[in-house]
C-alpha cells in the first residue's frame, strides 16, 4: 500500500510532510536490527528537532500497549 492509499485509509491527507511522518512512524514501530526500540530522543536527533517538538508532533506513534513493549524487553 502507498503511503498517500495509507494516510487516506486512516482518514488523514497525503501531502509533502507526510514523508517525515512516516519514518516517525516507522522508527517508532520497527525494531533495530539487535531487536531493540529506539528511544524518542535518539528519533528527534535523527529528524533534527528537540525532543519536545518530537512529543509534540508524533507522540501518536508510541507504543499504546505498554505491557506489550515490555514483553519484549530483556531483563
Amino acid at each position: 500500500m502507498s503511503i498517500c492509499a495509507e494516510a487516506e485509509a486512516e482518514g488523514q491527507k497525503c501531502k509533502p510532510y507526510s514523508f517525515r511522518h512516516r519514518y516517525a512512524y516507522v522508527a517508532h514501530t520497527r525494531p533495530m536490527e539487535d531487536g531493540t526500540m529506539r528511544a524518542p530522543k535518539q528519533i528527534s536527533d535523527a529528524m533534527g528537532h528537540d525532543l519536545q517538538t518530537h512529543l509534540e508532533s508524533y507522540a501518536r506513534f508510541m507504543t499504546k500497549d505498554p505491557k506489550k513493549a515490555f514483553d519484549l524487553a530483556e531483563v
